[in-house]
């Protein structure tokens, strides 16, 4: 059986400070004449923004670079990632582009995570289709047989749930960071 296993990186492998610029008449905060306010992507992900905001290109300029001294390792997907990357290649899948890769692996590197069987994949793309298209190309192009995915965005892994043209086994795990644990969900669909 050939596993195509998967890890998001954003709150769900670590927990990082940068935040979205969304440009909004009211913002307390400027930038070249223009007002925003800073806010956390799950925010995004869960209510969007309003008829008279606006997110472009340079509202995602804190998440170019990364911080490590300032991330937090979510504790309960280390032993995964140990695991998986131990026995066979694996890829990290993040809407952050492919700029941060250096920073990421040097950040699992101090976790001694086998980072020599990860390859890192930076869509610099918030778009759940995004992903799902990658997936998909993947699969196709590769025929994997099993899909492992780790994830914090709940639109993806039912997305997956229910997709009929992915026509494999889905372990998909939804990682849920609480303010003081990680709950982590088990699904799977044949």
């Amino acid at each position: 059986m050939s596993n195509f296993v998967i890890f998001d990186f954003y709150f769900t492998i670590a927990k990082t400070v940068e935040h979205i610029h969304v440009w909004s008449p009211r913002g307390h905060l400027l930038k070249d004449g223009k007002t925003y306010i800073r806010i956390h992507p799950s925010e995004l992900q869960q209510g969007g923004i309003g008829d008279d905001e606006k997110i472009d290109d340079e509202s995602f300029k804190e998440f170019y670079t990364l911080d490590i001294k300032k991330c937090k390792i979510i504790k309960p997907i280390i032993n995964y990632l140990k695991y998986y990357s131990d026995t066979q290649n694996i890829f990290i899948l993040t809407a952050r582009p492919q700029s941060v890769e250096k920073q990421v692996l040097s950040l699992l590197k101090q976790y001694n995570i086998n980072i020599n069987h990860i390859d890192y994949n930076g869509l610099a793309n918030s778009d759940v289709d995004a992903k799902i298209v990658w997936i998909k190309n993947k699969i196709q192009k590769y025929r994997y047989s099993n899909l492992i995915l780790f994830e914090d965005n709940k639109k993806i892994i039912k997305n997956l749930l229910n997709n009929n043209e992915i026509k494999i086994k889905k372990e998909l795990y939804h990682i849920n960071n609480l303010p003081n644990k990680t709950i982590i969900s088990y699904y799977e669909k044949t």
